[in-house]
Parts: structure tokens; sequence; C-alpha cells
């Protein structure tokens, strides 16, 4: 099994759809066994920007994660896309044991 996560904003949009919602429907519809949609409180990326969306006044959007298991192979299927979908954040993989 193979873990993959990837972080991108709340704002980020693919084909005029929020880019995490365009992600969740692509995994579903390429069976990939379970995924899910996590919001962060706060976080920052290669620009060291803190994003503190719950802050009062403060415009910032929400960090997102999205976390999807599978076999390794259909993994390496979806990447091929999801590389274009997430341009701007980042995808980390690792192995992980089903028990």
């Amino acid at each position: 099994m193979i873990e993959v996560n990837l972080f991108l904003d709340e704002s980020d949009i693919f084909q005029d759809k929020p880019a995490h919602e365009y992600i969740m429907r692509y995994l579903m519809h390429n069976s990939i066994i379970g995924a899910s949609v996590f919001s962060a409180l706060m976080g920052y990326g290669h620009k060291h920007h803190l994003h503190h969306p719950k802050k009062i006044g403060n415009v910032d959007e929400n960090p997102i994660m999205i976390l999807f298991v599978d076999e390794e192979e259909k993994v390496q299927q979806v990447l091929v896309h999801l590389k274009e979908v997430v341009n701007q954040g980042l995808i980390t993989i690792k192995k992980a044991e089903k028990i």
C-alpha cells in the first residue's frame, strides 16, 4: 500500500472547480481505495508565508491536505494527472501497511 498526501490551498482552482473537489471526484472515478480532505488551522509553504485563516480580519485561504491510499500501481497511474492539478502544491508519498 502507498499513502499519498497532497498539500494545496483552499482557493486553488482546476478546470473551474475547487481543486480539492476535483481531486476527490477524480480519485473516486479511478476507484482509489480511500481518500480524505483535511483543512488546516494554520500552515506555511516554501515561501514561508504563515497562513492563519481564523485570525480576525485575515483573508488567507485555508491550507488543505488530501490523503489517499491504494496499491502502488494504481497510485502511480493517478499521480501522472495529479501532478498537473497540484502544480504549486506539494505531493508526498510513503509506504503504508494495511492492518
